[in-house]
């Protein structure tokens, strides 16, 4: 049984949500658990001839999309988390700190030998404290 799920967004890539939300939404109704979002933006490398606030305004752009697509899902109530870093490492990290009991997440179309998983999704299955769904488009 879950109690809190967690949900995986990018953004840039309608395959990461669009059929992952709908089945997170109708697992966190049927077990009366609490849902959210994370998106993971890569950690911006601050370089000498980069201006001192390059980046800023990143998350905010990020969290605006996520919640766009929650919106659009609506899921306008799923709490959104913007971590940073590396997308595998951040989803695992931020699933065990908050005590997230399942993850669900999309499949995309990956290069051998993943084929229908990426390699984010692929570490993440391997290395989660947790279960893991995985929502694949069978239309491939």
């Amino acid at each position: 049984m879950a109690t809190k799920i967690l949900l995986p967004i990018d953004h840039t890539d309608d395959r990461s949500w669009k059929l992952a939300l709908p089945v997170a939404l109708e697992q966190a109704k049927f077990y009366g658990a609490e849902l959210h979002a994370v998106a993971v933006i890569p950690e911006i490398v601050q370089l000498p001839n980069l201006p001192a606030n390059y980046g800023a305004g990143a998350k905010d752009h990020v969290r605006n999309a996520v919640q766009a697509i929650l919106d659009h899902g609506n899921a306008s109530d799923v709490p959104v988390h913007v971590e940073e870093g590396s997308v595998y490492r951040e989803i695992l990290k931020l699933a065990y700190k908050d005590g997230f009991d399942l993850i669900v997440m999309g499949s995309t179309k990956g290069d051998f030998p993943n084929y229908e998983i990426g390699p984010n999704l692929a570490r993440v299955v391997r290395n989660a404290h947790c279960t893991v769904m995985v929502v694949r488009d069978q239309s491939r």
